[in-house]
C-alpha cells in the first residue's frame, strides 16, 4: 500500500468523484434549497484508488478538509456559500464489514480513524445551537471579525487582524448576533442486545452529530454510524489527566432497512424451514425444543412459541391498527422456572432484551427524562427495556417489583405500542412495538389456591387485562414429585459428562430444532407469512365468544370480553405461521382456544364460576351487584329518623334481597376502607353523600 498522497494528488482524486456528482451538486447550488450535504459512499473512493481509499481511513480528517476546499473553490456558486456561510456538509457512508468495529473492541489505534458501528440509539439530548464562528470587535479600530470556535470553551482572537493589537492591548467583545451557529446534539449508541454473549452488558459509545444529522433520532432506533473516532481529554477538578474518554464524530447516520437485518438466512435455511412447516409433528416438535432441561409445563411452552411466532399486525387507512405482539404473564410459586423459560425465550427471539422489573436504569422499562453529564447537565431522552426491544420480545422478570411509574407507562406500551414522554420540554412518542413476556410472584410469596388469583396480586386490574394469556404456576406436592426428581437428576447428570469431556450420544433434552434454527425459522416466519381467517376460523372463533357470553348471562357474569376474542385471533395467527400457511385453519382456533380456557380457568374464577371482570375491574359481577345492592339498601334505612343504618337491618333486608350473610359482611367492610359508607357508632352506619 502505499503510505501517502500529496494534498493536490487527493484533491484531484476527490475532484474526480465530484464530477460524477453534478446532479447531486446542481441541487445544492439550486438557490430555492436549502441542502448543503454531499453524500459520497466510501465504495466509490475505494473503487477509484484503493490506496487512496486506505489513506482516507487512516486521515479522514485532512481528507475530508481538502475535500471541503475542493468543493468550495471548484463546484459551489457564491450564491450557495452566501446563503450557508460557506458551510458544507460531508456525508460519507459505507456497507462493507471492513469497515464495521464492534463498539467493545474499540481501541486506542482506533482513535482520529473512520469507522462505522451498528447499535441502537439508547438516548438522545435536546438538539442546542453552537457558535462555529463567533464574532468579536476590537475595542481600538471597532472592527468586527469572525473567529473559529473549537470544543466547548469560547475562544477569543490573539490579535485584530485589522490594527494587528494584542490581547494586552485592547479589548475583544463578543458579539452573539453577528456570530455563525450550527445544531449540534449528542446521541448514545449501544450494541445490539441479540449479538451479546452471556451475561456481559451492551458496551456504549457517545456520537456527536451536527447540522443536517440533528434531531432525526430517536431511542431504540437501530442505525448504521460512520464517522471519525475521537477522543475528549479527562479531567479532575481543573487538571488534565492523561485519560482519554472516546466519541464518534458522525459523517453518516443510516437507520436499519431490514427489520431483522442481523438474521442472515440462506437459501438452504428457507428450505430447511419450509421442511419444517410441513413436518405434522412441528407444534410438538417446537414444545420438545423449548427449554428441554426444564420439566413438564407443555402448556406454557406451547404458548410461548405462539407468542415468538406472534400474530399479524394489521394497519388501518386511518392510521389505527390492532397489535399482532402477543402478552404473556407467567404468574406463581419460586423456583419454578419462571425464570429459566424467560431466558431461554431471549435466546430464540430476535431483538430480545432480558431484564428486570426492578430496572437497571432511570429509564426503567419505558423511558424517562434524565439529567446527567451526558448532556453537560441539560436533559435528555433514554429509552427503556420496550423501547429497546421494538419488534422483538421483552422478558421481564420480577414484573411484580416495577416502579409505579413503569407500571402506569406499561397500559400504553403494552396496548397502543408507544411511550409518550412530557417532561423538562421534551416531548417524545416513542415505539415499543414487542411481545411481553412477564414472570411475577405472589405477593404473600405462594400462590394460595383456596384463594382467588385477583387477590394474590398487586397489579392493577387495567394491566392484567392487557395480558392475552396468563398462567399460574403452583409447586403442589404429588404424584409426578418422583418424576420430576428423575428428569432433574438425569440433567445433571447429562451435565457433568457434558463438562467431565464424556460427551454424550444421544440426550432426551438435546432439542429437537437448535436455536440458531429456530430463530431462523421465527424471522422468516414473522417477515413472510401474513395468515388470514378462513370462514371456517371465523366461525369457530365466533362460536366460541358467544357460546362463553351466552354461559355468563345464565351465572349472571362476564365469562369473556372483546380483549380475549382479539388475543384468540392472534394466537390463531400465531399458530398458522408456524405452518407458513396463509389461512388460520379450524385446528389453530382450537389451539388457541386449548390456551385460552386454561388462562380463563386458573385466573377469572370465583365462587366456582368464571367471571373475567374480577381480572379486568378488580371486582367481579356478583362483588358488585352486592355492593349496588348494599348501598341502596342503606340509602333506603338511613332516610328515616335516625339518619344511619342499623347492621342489623342492612343484613335482614339483603337476606331478603338474596344476598349471603359472609358476602354482606365482606362488602361492608369493603365500602367502609374505601370511605363510601362510615360507622358513626358501633354497629350503625352512614352512606356518605358524593358532593361533586
Amino acid at each position: 500500500m502505499r503510505e501517502s498522497f500529496r494534498e493536490e494528488e487527493v484533491k484531484s482524486l476527490w475532484r474526480e468523484i465530484l464530477t460524477d456528482k453534478g446532479l447531486e451538486i446542481s441541487r445544492l447550488n439550486d438557490p430555492d434549497s436549502k441542502e448543503r450535504t454531499v453524500s459520497i459512499k466510501y465504495e466509490e473512493i475505494d473503487e477509484l484508488n484503493r490506496d487512496f481509499a486506505l489513506n482516507f481511513l487512516k486521515s479522514p480528517e485532512e481528507y475530508i478538509r481538502w475535500l471541503k476546499e475542493e468543493l468550495t473553490n471548484n463546484f459551489l456558486s457564491e450564491d450557495f456559500k452566501a446563503r450557508h456561510d460557506n458551510r458544507i456538509n460531508i456525508s460519507i457512508s459505507s456497507s462493507l464489514p471492513d469497515i464495521k468495529k464492534n463498539i467493545r473492541e474499540l481501541r486506542s489505534a482506533d482513535l482520529n480513524t473512520f469507522i462505522q458501528i451498528d447499535g441502537i440509539v439508547k438516548r438522545v439530548s435536546e438538539v442546542v445551537p453552537t457558535i462555529t464562528l463567533a464574532a468579536f470587535r476590537c475595542g481600538y479600530c471597532k472592527s468586527v471579525e469572525l473567529y473559529p470556535q473549537h470544543g466547548n470553551k469560547l475562544l477569543e482572537p490573539a490579535t485584530c487582524n485589522h490594527c494587528n493589537r494584542g490581547k494586552d492591548q485592547t479589548k475583544f467583545q463578543f458579539i452573539p448576533e453577528k456570530s455563525i451557529y450550527m445544531d449540534t446534539q449528542n446521541i448514545e449508541v449501544q450494541e445490539k442486545p441479540e449479538l451479546l454473549k452471556g451475561a456481559s452488558q451492551p458496551a456504549k459509545i457517545s456520537v456527536h452529530l451536527n447540522d443536517e444529522l440533528c434531531g432525526k433520532f430517536n431511542p431504540g432506533d437501530r442505525v448504521a454510524v460512520s464517522g471519525i473516532l475521537k477522543g475528549r481529554q479527562k479531567f479532575v477538578g481543573n487538571a488534565p489527566t492523561t485519560q482519554f474518554d472516546i466519541y464518534l464524530e458522525a459523517l453518516s447516520v443510516e437507520r436499519e432497512s431490514s427489520e431483522y437485518e442481523e438474521v442472515q438466512i440462506s437459501d438452504e435455511d428457507v428450505e430447511t424451514i419450509r421442511s419444517l412447516s410441513r413436518d405434522p409433528e412441528i407444534y410438538s416438535k417446537l414444545v420438545k425444543s423449548m427449554a428441554p432441561t426444564i420439566f413438564g409445563m407443555d402448556l406454557i411452552k406451547e404458548a410461548v412459541i405462539l407468542q415468538l411466532f406472534g400474530g399479524v399486525r394489521k394497519v388501518f387507512e386511518d392510521n389505527t391498527y390492532i397489535r399482532g405482539e402477543i402478552h404473556i404473564l407467567l404468574f406463581g410459586d419460586p423456583g419454578t422456572a419462571k425464570s429459566q423459560i424467560l431466558k431461554y425465550s431471549v435466546n430464540l427471539a430476535p431483538k430480545s432484551i432480558y431484564t428486570s422489573g426492578k430496572g437497571s436504569s432511570a429509564a426503567g422499562l419505558t423511558a424517562a427524562a434524565v439529567k446527567d453529564d451526558f448532556s453537560e447537565g441539560r436533559w435528555t431522552l433514554e429509552a427503556g427495556t420496550l423501547v429497546l426491544a421494538d419488534g422483538g420480545l421483552a422478558a421481564v422478570d420480577e414484573l411484580d417489583k416495577m416502579s409505579r411509574e413503569d407500571s402506569g407507562a406499561m397500559h400504553e406500551a403494552m396496548e397502543q405500542q408507544t411511550v409518550t414522554i412530557a417532561k423538562a420540554g421534551i416531548n417524545a412518542t416513542l415505539m415499543s412495538r414487542c411481545a411481553i413476556l412477564g414472570a411475577a410472584n405472589p405477593k404473600y410469596g405462594r400462590y394460595e389456591e383456596q384463594e382467588t388469583f385477583r387477590n394474590q396480586t398487586d397489579f392493577p386490574p387495567s394491566l392484567l387485562s392487557r395480558f392475552d394469556l396468563i398462567f399460574v404456576i403452583v409447586d403442589r406436592p404429588g404424584k409426578i414429585d418422583s418424576d420430576m426428581a428423575n428428569y432433574i437428576l438425569k440433567v445433571h447428570s447429562d451435565g457433568e459428562k457434558i463438562a467431565s469431556g464424556q460427551g454424550i450420544e444421544k440426550s432426551e433434552f438435546r432439542p429437537y430444532i437448535d436455536q440458531e434454527t429456530m430463530k431462523k425459522y421465527i424471522v422468516y416466519a414473522r417477515k413472510f407469512c401474513y395468515p388470514i381467517l378462513s370462514p371456517a376460523a371465523k366461525e369457530r372463533i365466533r362460536n366460541f365468544y358467544i357460546q362463553k357470553r351466552e354461559a355468563g348471562i345464565k351465572s349472571s357474569s362476564v365469562t369473556i370480553t372483546p380483549r380475549q376474542l382479539e388475543a384468540l385471533i392472534r394466537l390463531s395467527e400465531a399458530s398458522a405461521r408456524i405452518r407458513l400457511s396463509d389461512r388460520v385453519s379450524e385446528e389453530d382456533v382450537a389451539r388457541a382456544e386449548r390456551l385460552m380456557e386454561s388462562f380463563l380457568n386458573e385466573t377469572t374464577v370465583v365462587n366456582g364460576q368464571p367471571d373475567v371482570d374480577s381480572l379486568i375491574s378488580g371486582i367481579s359481577t356478583r362483588e358488585r351487584k352486592t355492593i349496588f345492592s348494599l348501598r341502596k339498601i342503606i340509602s333506603e334505612l338511613q332516610g328515616g329518623e335516625e339518619k344511619e343504618a342499623a347492621y342489623e337491618d342492612i343484613v335482614a333486608r339483603g337476606k331478603e334481597a338474596g344476598l349471603d350473610e359472609s358476602e354482606i359482611d365482606k362488602q361492608i367492610s369493603t365500602l367502609h376502607q374505601r370511605g363510601e359508607i362510615i360507622e358513626v357508632k358501633s354497629g350503625r352506619y352512614r352512606l356518605m353523600r358524593s358532593t361533586g
